[in-house]
């Protein structure tokens, strides 16, 4: 009875093709990766931060 359930079920189409979803996802991260790199060196110029604080790292 499952198995014919089953054969009867019809999937849900994808709204784009699985490798469009993975292209998308990729460009996700290399943006957010981009947006990382390039604001690291931010906490260095932040006046607020004393000889203390690399004391203790």
């Amino acid at each position: 009875m499952n198995t014919v359930i089953r054969a009867t079920e019809e999937l849900a189409p994808l709204f784009f093709p699985p490798l469009v979803w993975a292209g998308i996802f990729a460009l996700g991260f290399i943006a957010l990766a981009v947006v990382v790199l390039a604001n690291r060196d931010v906490v260095h110029r932040n006046p607020r931060r004393g000889a203390n604080h690399d004391a203790h790292h």
